[in-house]
């Protein structure tokens, strides 16, 4: 991890220049640009070049080959956020390196969103200890925010993670806005699904997992796990990528996450998230619409599923359930098919 906010901001204001050029931008350019020296810039330009970045180098200068730009997730590349994130090439779960980083850094707790971020997880993992494919292409985070709010709403929190979501890639990607078929092979109407899926059509985007440090009915560490398919190929046929539907016209991942993380961190302003309820409302495709509830080893302990018609949302985010006698169950966690 990269937190010297002057080797972050070096960086970024190196690959601004290199990517806005169409011909070599010469050594006396850049070192006075960033006010370093032409040894200082020759060792930063190593080390990205270490780090993937094909930067090609001639009498002429420095050169970044736009086709071949690697796209990555790195600190540099999500200012104003770089020193406030931990990141991998590759790591087992963000999830993990996430809470790992908070149990010893106790002593400085991040009063704003802290990110831990990688370009692909070796055992990524969904709800129910299930497993989340991350290949390359993708984005994998873990957002972690420590605050004390009331345990009965940090169901909140996910839902508005999604629905924050949604609303940035309607705006990059118009194309998502439109309603359309579901049973369509590419169909391209973007919504949430209860609990914590972002769906196209019938087939899943992304998800996102909550995981908390709980005190009580306190919770003093909250931890979103996020994954969204971009440029990674899905595999099996219920995942979709924004590439399968819109092809090589998707813009840059480090695009895509600092306008999430812009609009993300705004809404989070508020800790109880009091918007997140009709938020996602907005954009489910669950509520309205026949269920059937299942919980993984229910059986097991004593749980039986349910089956009905979504009528609402509770206040913590759970889902109220009208079965067919007429009666109203509250969700608070489950499949829901």
């Amino acid at each position: 991890m990269v937190n010297n906010e002057l080797v972050i901001q070096h960086r970024a204001k190196v690959l601004n220049i290199l990517r806005s050029a169409s011909k070599p931008v010469s050594i006396k350019i850049l070192s006075g640009e960033l006010g370093i020296t032409r040894v200082a810039l020759w060792k930063l330009i190593r080390k990205l070049e270490e780090l993937g970045y094909p930067i090609e180098g001639s009498r002429n200068g420095y050169y970044l080959p736009k086709e071949h730009d690697p796209d990555l997730l790195c600190p540099w590349e999500l200012e104003p956020y770089g020193s406030r994130i931990e990141w991998f090439f590759k790591v087992t779960s963000t999830m993990e390196e996430a809470k790992r980083f908070s149990r010893t850094n106790t002593h400085a707790p991040q009063t704003n969103p802290f990110y831990t971020i990688a370009e692909t997880q070796t055992e990524g993992r969904g709800r129910f200890q299930r497993t989340w494919e991350s290949p390359l292409g993708g984005i994998y985070f873990t957002l972690s925010i420590h605050r004390t709010i009331p345990l009965a709403i940090v169901g909140r929190y996910p839902l508005l993670a999604g629905a924050i979501l949604v609303e940035t890639l309607q705006a990059i990607l118009p194309g998502l806005s439109g309603a359309s078929d579901p049973h369509a092979p590419l169909a391209k109407g973007i919504s949430l699904k209860w609990p914590n899926d972002i769906m196209i059509g019938k087939r899943k985007l992304g998800g996102i997992l909550l995981d908390m440090d709980v005190e009580g009915d306190t919770v003093t560490g909250i931890y979103l796990g996020i994954g969204i398919n971009i440029r990674n190929r899905t595999i099996g046929p219920n995942g979709v990528s924004l590439i399968d539907l819109f092809g090589q016209s998707v813009p840059p991942k480090r695009e895509i996450l600092l306008h999430y993380l812009r609009r993300l961190e705004k809404a989070l302003e508020d800790p109880y998230l009091k918007s997140a309820i009709p938020k996602w409302k907005r954009f489910s495709s669950t509520l309205g619409k026949p269920v059937r509830i299942r919980f993984p080893e229910g059986s097991r302990a004593g749980l039986t599923g349910c089956t009905g018609i979504a009528v609402d949302l509770g206040s913590g985010g759970e889902l109220v359930v009208q079965t067919s006698d007429g009666s109203l169950r509250i969700v608070n966690y489950g499949d829901c098919y």
